[in-house]
Protein backbone atom coordinates (compact mmCIF):
# COMPACT_ATOMS: atom_id res chain seq x y z
CA UNK A 1 0.00 0.00 0.00
CA UNK A 2 1.52 3.76 -0.92
CA UNK A 3 1.88 6.02 2.18
CA UNK A 4 -0.13 8.52 2.74
CA UNK A 5 1.20 11.96 1.99
CA UNK A 6 2.28 14.13 4.66
CA UNK A 7 1.19 17.02 3.66
CA UNK A 8 -1.69 18.63 5.65
CA UNK A 9 -4.69 19.63 3.54
CA UNK A 10 -6.25 22.63 5.47
CA UNK A 11 -10.30 22.47 5.77
CA UNK A 12 -12.06 25.07 2.98
CA UNK A 13 -13.48 26.99 6.05
CA UNK A 14 -10.59 26.93 7.90
CA UNK A 15 -9.88 30.67 8.65
CA UNK A 16 -5.91 30.08 9.19
CA UNK A 17 -5.64 28.45 5.69
CA UNK A 18 -3.95 31.43 3.78
CA UNK A 19 -2.08 32.51 7.34
CA UNK A 20 2.25 32.99 6.30
CA UNK A 21 4.74 31.92 9.23
CA UNK A 22 5.61 34.61 11.38
CA UNK A 23 9.43 34.55 10.28
CA UNK A 24 7.98 34.96 6.24
CA UNK A 25 5.35 38.07 7.54
CA UNK A 26 8.65 39.84 8.90
CA UNK A 27 10.79 39.03 5.91
CA UNK A 28 8.18 40.40 4.02
CA UNK A 29 7.64 43.64 6.69
CA UNK A 30 11.37 44.11 6.01
CA UNK A 31 11.34 43.80 2.45
CA UNK A 32 8.31 46.73 2.72
CA UNK A 33 10.68 49.04 4.56
CA UNK A 34 13.83 48.15 2.56
CA UNK A 35 15.37 46.91 5.72
CA UNK A 36 17.86 43.96 6.10
CA UNK A 37 16.42 40.90 6.75
CA UNK A 38 16.47 39.48 10.11
CA UNK A 39 16.58 35.83 8.97
CA UNK A 40 18.45 35.80 5.98
CA UNK A 41 22.48 36.27 6.13
CA UNK A 42 23.77 39.05 4.49
CA UNK A 43 26.30 37.47 2.68
CA UNK A 44 25.28 34.25 1.45
CA UNK A 45 21.30 34.03 1.38
CA UNK A 46 21.21 31.35 4.18
CA UNK A 47 18.53 31.11 6.43
CA UNK A 48 19.67 32.44 10.05
CA UNK A 49 17.73 33.45 13.35
CA UNK A 50 17.85 37.00 14.31
CA UNK A 51 20.05 36.29 17.37
CA UNK A 52 22.36 34.63 15.29
CA UNK A 53 25.66 36.91 14.92
CA UNK A 54 27.63 34.40 12.63
CA UNK A 55 26.26 32.51 9.68
CA UNK A 56 27.28 29.03 10.18
CA UNK A 57 26.94 28.21 6.29
CA UNK A 58 29.65 31.23 5.22
CA UNK A 59 30.87 32.41 8.19
CA UNK A 60 29.65 35.82 7.62
CA UNK A 61 29.38 38.39 10.93
CA UNK A 62 26.30 40.39 11.00
CA UNK A 63 26.59 44.60 11.10
CA UNK A 64 25.82 45.86 14.70
CA UNK A 65 25.48 48.76 13.27
CA UNK A 66 21.87 47.97 12.00
CA UNK A 67 20.77 47.45 15.71
CA UNK A 68 21.12 50.65 16.54
CA UNK A 69 18.00 52.91 17.39
CA UNK A 70 16.69 56.13 18.82
CA UNK A 71 17.06 54.95 22.31
CA UNK A 72 20.62 53.44 21.97
CA UNK A 73 22.05 57.10 20.13
CA UNK A 74 20.46 58.63 23.18
CA UNK A 75 22.03 56.81 25.75
CA UNK A 76 25.44 56.76 24.29
CA UNK A 77 24.53 60.59 24.07
CA UNK A 78 23.86 61.34 27.35
CA UNK A 79 27.36 58.91 28.43
CA UNK A 80 29.48 61.24 26.22
CA UNK A 81 28.05 64.25 27.74
CA UNK A 82 28.16 62.75 31.53
CA UNK A 83 31.48 61.66 31.10
CA UNK A 84 32.19 64.98 29.85
CA UNK A 85 30.67 66.85 32.92
CA UNK A 86 32.53 64.73 35.42
CA UNK A 87 35.94 65.35 33.81
CA UNK A 88 35.26 68.99 33.62
CA UNK A 89 34.31 68.79 37.64
CA UNK A 90 37.40 66.83 38.16
CA UNK A 91 39.50 69.73 36.71
CA UNK A 92 37.35 72.47 38.33
CA UNK A 93 38.26 70.59 41.88
CA UNK A 94 41.61 69.46 41.50
CA UNK A 95 43.65 72.79 39.43
CA UNK A 96 43.33 76.60 40.34
CA UNK A 97 44.10 77.80 36.47
CA UNK A 98 42.04 78.47 33.72
CA UNK A 99 39.87 77.82 32.07
CA UNK A 100 38.35 74.83 34.45
CA UNK A 101 40.48 75.31 37.89
CA UNK A 102 38.34 76.76 41.04
CA UNK A 103 40.05 79.65 42.83
CA UNK A 104 41.01 78.69 46.52
CA UNK A 105 38.01 80.55 48.24
CA UNK A 106 35.19 79.09 45.62
CA UNK A 107 36.73 75.64 46.80
CA UNK A 108 36.31 76.54 50.60
CA UNK A 109 32.96 78.04 49.82
CA UNK A 110 31.92 75.02 48.21
CA UNK A 111 33.08 72.49 51.41
CA UNK A 112 30.92 75.10 53.56
CA UNK A 113 28.27 74.75 51.44
CA UNK A 114 28.60 71.09 52.24
CA UNK A 115 29.33 71.07 55.72
CA UNK A 116 32.64 69.80 55.34
CA UNK A 117 34.43 72.98 56.84
CA UNK A 118 33.52 75.92 58.89
CA UNK A 119 33.81 79.40 57.96
CA UNK A 120 36.00 81.93 59.82
CA UNK A 121 34.89 85.30 61.70
CA UNK A 122 35.38 88.62 60.14
CA UNK A 123 38.73 90.01 62.43
CA UNK A 124 37.58 92.79 65.07
CA UNK A 125 33.70 92.15 64.68
CA UNK A 126 32.97 89.74 67.02
CA UNK A 127 28.83 90.23 66.50
CA UNK A 128 29.48 90.01 62.17
CA UNK A 129 28.49 87.15 60.50
CA UNK A 130 30.75 84.87 59.55
CA UNK A 131 32.93 85.04 56.37
CA UNK A 132 35.57 83.48 54.50
CA UNK A 133 39.37 85.15 55.60
CA UNK A 134 40.74 85.03 51.84
CA UNK A 135 43.94 85.40 51.02
CA UNK A 136 44.49 84.36 47.65
CA UNK A 137 46.40 85.22 44.16
CA UNK A 138 43.55 87.75 43.44
CA UNK A 139 45.07 90.23 44.75
CA UNK A 140 48.33 91.21 43.68
CA UNK A 141 51.18 93.32 45.26
CA UNK A 142 52.36 95.36 41.71
CA UNK A 143 55.41 97.53 42.96
CA UNK A 144 56.56 99.39 46.36
CA UNK A 145 59.04 101.25 47.20
CA UNK A 146 60.47 103.47 50.36
CA UNK A 147 60.51 107.44 50.13
CA UNK A 148 60.79 110.15 52.08
CA UNK A 149 58.57 113.08 53.47
CA UNK A 150 60.07 116.01 52.20
CA UNK A 151 58.06 118.33 54.86
CA UNK A 152 58.61 116.13 57.99
CA UNK A 153 61.68 113.49 56.97
CA UNK A 154 59.56 111.15 57.99
CA UNK A 155 59.74 107.68 55.56
CA UNK A 156 57.00 106.10 53.77
CA UNK A 157 56.19 102.59 51.99
CA UNK A 158 54.52 103.41 48.74
CA UNK A 159 53.01 100.61 46.37
CA UNK A 160 50.30 99.59 44.80
CA UNK A 161 47.48 96.34 45.11
CA UNK A 162 45.77 94.93 42.09
CA UNK A 163 42.86 93.10 41.89
CA UNK A 164 42.71 90.92 39.05
CA UNK A 165 40.09 88.58 39.67
CA UNK A 166 36.00 89.03 38.84
CA UNK A 167 34.86 89.42 42.42
CA UNK A 168 34.98 92.64 44.74
CA UNK A 169 38.05 92.26 47.73
CA UNK A 170 36.53 93.80 50.88
CA UNK A 171 38.94 94.79 54.01
CA UNK A 172 41.88 94.36 52.27
CA UNK A 173 44.86 94.94 53.83
CA UNK A 174 48.69 95.02 53.01
CA UNK A 175 51.62 94.50 55.87
CA UNK A 176 55.27 94.79 56.38
CA UNK A 177 58.11 93.52 58.34
CA UNK A 178 60.66 96.79 58.96
CA UNK A 179 64.54 95.86 59.02
CA UNK A 180 67.22 97.58 61.00
CA UNK A 181 70.72 98.57 59.57
CA UNK A 182 71.88 95.12 59.53
CA UNK A 183 68.61 94.05 57.65
CA UNK A 184 67.25 91.70 60.62
CA UNK A 185 63.47 91.70 61.19
CA UNK A 186 62.63 94.39 64.46
CA UNK A 187 60.81 92.42 67.00
CA UNK A 188 56.89 93.86 67.35
CA UNK A 189 57.76 96.44 64.38
CA UNK A 190 54.97 95.22 61.74
CA UNK A 191 53.10 98.16 59.96
CA UNK A 192 50.30 97.75 57.48
CA UNK A 193 47.57 100.13 55.53
CA UNK A 194 44.00 99.17 55.02
CA UNK A 195 41.42 100.04 52.42
CA UNK A 196 37.56 99.23 53.02
CA UNK A 197 37.11 97.80 48.80
CA UNK A 198 39.28 97.17 45.65
CA UNK A 199 36.57 96.71 42.36
CA UNK A 200 37.59 93.67 40.10
CA UNK A 201 40.45 95.07 38.25
CA UNK A 202 40.95 98.23 39.97
CA UNK A 203 44.41 98.67 41.64
CA UNK A 204 44.42 100.45 45.20
CA UNK A 205 47.08 102.92 46.15
CA UNK A 206 48.95 103.11 49.27
CA UNK A 207 51.47 104.21 51.59
CA UNK A 208 52.60 103.11 55.03
CA UNK A 209 54.35 105.07 57.41
CA UNK A 210 57.70 103.46 59.28
CA UNK A 211 56.87 104.13 62.51
CA UNK A 212 59.94 102.72 64.03
CA UNK A 213 63.34 105.18 64.02
CA UNK A 214 65.81 102.01 63.74
CA UNK A 215 63.65 100.94 60.48
CA UNK A 216 66.28 101.14 57.28
CA UNK A 217 64.73 98.60 55.37
CA UNK A 218 61.06 96.69 54.86
CA UNK A 219 60.05 93.08 53.90
CA UNK A 220 56.28 92.55 52.42
CA UNK A 221 54.38 90.41 54.44
CA UNK A 222 52.49 87.75 51.49
CA UNK A 223 50.00 86.96 50.73
CA UNK A 224 47.59 89.70 50.95
CA UNK A 225 44.77 89.91 53.43
CA UNK A 226 41.12 90.40 52.06
CA UNK A 227 37.43 89.41 52.21
CA UNK A 228 35.59 88.28 49.25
Amino acid sequence: MPLASSEVVPAPDDPLADALPQNMLQSIDVAAKDELDPFVCEGCGAAMMPEDMVCVECGERRSTVRNWNTTMIFRVTAGIVLAFELLVLGLQWTTTGKPFGLREHSRRAVLVKLGLSHEDPTPGDTNAPLTTVTKDPDLVLQNHTKKADKNNGTWWIHGTVKNISQYTYLAVKVKFKLKDKAKSVIPEADVSAYVQSIEPGKAWEFKVLMIDPDAEGYEPILPIEGHR
